[in-house]
């Protein structure tokens, strides 16, 4: 049954004659993660956004800071 596995899988992944071969494009893609820049920079904007009221938190428990 598993015998010739591995030569079915390689005739999948050869183009087949007739058809053209996609072309490569010049410059892979950049992507961190798996996300395109605009996730970045939402998720970046976000852990700001974290950071900054974690902070504010801590500085209203210690007594730094008052809010009137």
């Amino acid at each position: 049954m598993f015998d010739d596995l591995r030569d079915r899988s390689m005739e999948r992944m050869e183009p087949r004659s007739g058809m053209a071969a996609p072309a490569a494009s010049p410059q892979p893609e950049r992507r961190i993660f798996g996300m395109t820049a605009g996730q970045r920079l939402v998720i970046s904007i976000m852990l700001l956004a974290t950071i900054f009221v974690v902070g504010l938190m801590c500085l209203l428990v210690t007594g730094r800071i008052w809010l009137i």
